[in-house]
């Protein structure tokens, strides 16, 4: 049988060439990138809203929000939709690469500062930083 499928599944998603690991139990759905209409007075994190099959959807930029530089989205860009707190959100990412298979007995855990953050895990010599993005809290900004 699928090693994938007798392991968790999780959707595998790249920011700044950085590869993320996101729990596809929250994933709604992936959609290709479109550039979201301003909302005056957002964090600096989120890039605006959109509207997709009705649903108007805030959208957080994955690269501010994991601290990286800027880029201008492409072809191979996706906003992620996740389930968070009985509503979505959108993530901008680079690109999506696949599904991957692990436990979470798998996880390395991690010390690191960012809440959304729960530890790392090698697949095949590919190091993931597992996200879990359905926990992202839209705090005000206070660097502005």
């Amino acid at each position: 049988m699928n090693d994938v499928l007798t392991k968790d599944q999780w959707i595998s998603f790249y920011i700044d060439g950085a590869a993320y690991a996101q729990p596809i139990d929250k994933v709604r759905e992936i959609v290709t990138y479109r550039s979201p209409a301003d909302v005056p007075g957002s964090p600096s994190t989120v890039e605006g809203i959109v509207n997709i099959r009705g649903d108007v959807i805030s959208v957080v930029n994955g690269r501010a929000l994991m601290g990286s530089t800027n880029a201008t989205p492409n072809d191979d860009s996706r906003i992620l939709i996740i389930e968070h707190e009985n509503s979505l959100m959108g993530f901008s990412v680079d690109r999506v690469s696949e599904i991957i298979g692990f436990n979470n007995e798998q996880i390395d855990s991690s010390d690191a500062e960012h809440a959304l953050i729960k530890g790392t895990v090698n697949l095949e010599d590919d190091l993931f930083i597992v996200i879990d993005l359905s926990q992202y809290k839209d705090e005000p900004d206070h660097n502005e």
